[in-house]
C-alpha cells in the first residue's frame, strides 16, 4: 500500500544549463499538483531537491524520507515542445511499478501536469475525491513564455536571501507582462512583495499594498489555488489581519494539504496569538513534509522560541544551518535563543554571521544590541540604537525594531511611542506583539492591551 510519496528532481536531459529551472519547476508543479490529494502523503519540494544530483539508490532515499515509493524521471524542452518521461518506483522492492512519455506543447503543460497526477493515483490505487479530481482534470493552457518566467521566479524566491527575492519578483512581473490572467504569477508576485517588507527591503506599508493587490488578483483569477490563499493569509497576518490571515491560511490547508509552507505559515499566526499547543502541532506538520528544508526548520526554531523553549529552538535553528549555511536569519534565530538562554559568546558569533549574510538588512544589528542590552554594556546598546534609529532618514529600518530594543533597555516611554510610529508604518513584526519576550518589560502597563487589539491580535 503506498501512502507516501516523493517526487525526485526531474533530471534536466538537454546538456543546457539554462534549463534547469524549467526541469525543477516541472519537479514543483508535479509535487504541488500531487499534495492535493489527501490520502497521499507527498515529500515538499525542498526536501527532494537535496537529492538533485546524488547518486543514493532509490531505496536509501526511501527510507531517508520515509516514503513507499518515489517518482523518478526527466524533463526536456525544445522550443516549444516537451518532453517529460517518469517511472514509478516501489521503495521496498526498487520494482518498476509504471513508466510512461508524454510529449505535448508548452502551452499544455498544466493539463499535462493534471494528467501525470491522476495516473499516479490510479496506479497506486488512491482513491481521489470528486473535487481532487475535477481540480487536477480542469487545467487552463498556459502561455508558455509566461510559464517559464513563472518558474523562474518561484527558483529564484526559493533562496530567500534580499537578492533571490529581487530576482524572483523581476520574473513575476516579466511573466505577468506577458499573460496578465496567469494567477500562480501574481502569487508569486504576492509573496515577493511581503518578503520585501519583512526582510526590510523596501517600506512596509508600500510592500504589503501591492502585495495584497497581487493577492487579490490572483484569487480574483483562480480561487481554488491554494497558493494564492497561502499568499493572502502570509500578508493578511502580518499587517494587523490576523483572524483573516487564520481563515486564509485554513482554507490553503484544506486546498492542498501537502502545502508544507501554508502549515508552516498557519503555525506562525497560531503561535502569534498564544495558541502554542496548535502552532506546534502546525509547524510539526510542515517539517514532516519537507523535512530537508532550511526554512521549516528556522519556522520551527522561531515556534519553539516565542513559546519560550529556547534549548528546543536551538535545536531547530542548528538543523536548519547544518541544511543550508547560508541563511542569515537561521544564524540570527539562533543567536536569539542562545542570549536568551545566557550564552552570549555563542550568540555574538551568530549574530556576526547573520549579518555578513544578510546584504545589509537591519536586523542582524538589532540583534547585536539586544546582547549587548542583556549583557550589561548599555553603553553599546544604545550606540547601536542611536545608529540605527538615525539611519532611518535614508534607509529603511523597522520603527517595530527600535520599540523592542527600547523595550530591552526599560525605557517603556520610549518603547510606546515606537510602536505607535510602527502602527502607522504597519510594521509586519507586530504581529509578535503578544508572543516576544523582549517585550515583558511593558506588559503590565495599562496601554499594552488596547494596543494589543488594535492590532488585531486578541
Amino acid at each position: 500500500m503506498i501512502r507516501a510519496l516523493a517526487v525526485l528532481p526531474l533530471r534536466n536531459i538537454s546538456n543546457d544549463p539554462a534549463q534547469e529551472y524549467f526541469a525543477d519547476g516541472m519537479t514543483e508543479s508535479l509535487i504541488s499538483d500531487l499534495a492535493r490529494i489527501k490520502a497521499l502523503r507527498i515529500i515538499s519540494r525542498t526536501s527532494v531537491m537535496a537529492y538533485k544530483g546524488v547518486t543514493k539508490s532509490l531505496p536509501e532515499i526511501a527510507r531517508e524520507l520515509n516514503v513507499d515509493a518515489v517518482l523518478e524521471g526527466s524533463a526536456l524542452l525544445v522550443g516549444s515542445r516537451v518532453r517529460v518521461s517518469v517511472q514509478l518506483i516501489s521503495a521496498r522492492t526498487d520494482e518498476t511499478l509504471w513508466s510512461e512519455r508524454y510529449d505535448r506543447e508548452l502551452e499544455d503543460v498544466l493539463a499535462l501536469q493534471g494528467e501525470l497526477s491522476a495516473t499516479v493515483a490510479r496506479e497506486i490505487v488512491i482513491q481521489l475525491s470528486p473535487v481532487e479530481a475535477t481540480q487536477l482534470a480542469n487545467r487552463n493552457a498556459v502561455n508558455p513564455g509566461a510559464h517559464l518566467e513563472y518558474l523562474k521566479a518561484r527558483h529564484s524566491l526559493g533562496g530567500g536571501s534580499p537578492e533571490a527575492i529581487e530576482v524572483g519578483r523581476r520574473h513575476a512581473r516579466r511573466a505577468l507582462e506577458i499573460d496578465p490572467a496567469f494567477a500562480l504569477a501574481w502569487s508569486a508576485l504576492a509573496d515577493c512583495e511581503i518578503f520585501r517588507a519583512i526582510r526590510g527591503m523596501a517600506p512596509p506599508a508600500e510592500s504589503a499594498a501591492e502585495a495584497t493587490a497581487a493577492a487579490k488578483r490572483a484569487l480574483e483569477l483562480d480561487p481554488s489555488l491554494a497558493d494564492a490563499h497561502v499568499s493572502m493569509g502570509f500578508i493578511l497576518s502580518h499587517t494587523g489581519h490576523l483572524a483573516d490571515g487564520l481563515g486564509a491560511l485554513q482554507k490553503a490547508v484544506e486546498l492542498n494539504p501537502g502545502l508544507a509552507a501554508a502549515h508552516n505559515l498557519l503555525g506562525r499566526a497560531l503561535y502569534s496569538c498564544e495558541r502554542h499547543a496548535e502552532a506546534l502541532a502546525a509547524i510539526d506538520k510542515s517539517v514532516n513534509l519537507d523535512p530537508l528544508s532550511m526554512m521549516m526548520y528556522t519556522g520551527a526554531g522561531d515556534a519553539y522560541y516565542f513559546a519560550r523553549e529556547y534549548e528546543k529552538s536551538v535545536f531547530h535553528y542548528r538543523m536548519s544551518i547544518e541544511l543550508d549555511p547560508r541563511f542569515d536569519g537561521a544564524h540570527t534565530g539562533l543567536a536569539r535563543s542562545l542570549e536568551a538562554l545566557g550564552r552570549f559568546d555563542g550568540a555574538r558569533a551568530e549574530y556576526e554571521e547573520g549579518r555578513r549574510l544578510s546584504g545589509g538588512v537591519a536586523g542582524p544589528s538589532f540583534g547585536l544590541a539586544h546582547l549587548a542590552a542583556a549583557s550589561g554594556d548599555e553603553i553599546e546598546a544604545r550606540r547601536i540604537l542611536a545608529e540605527l534609529t538615525d539611519a532611518r532618514a535614508k534607509s529603511v529600518v523597522s520603527a517595530w525594531g527600535i520599540a523592542v530594543l527600547h523595550a530591552s533597555l526599560g525605557d517603556v516611554e520610549e518603547t510606546y511611542r515606537w510602536l505607535e510610529t510602527a502602527v502607522e508604518e504597519k510594521a509586519s513584526g507586530l504581529i509578535l506583539l503578544r508572543v516576544h519576550p523582549r517585550l515583558d518589560p511593558i506588559r503590565n502597563d495599562a496601554r499594552y492591551w488596547p494596543l494589543v487589539r488594535k492590532v488585531g491580535l486578541q
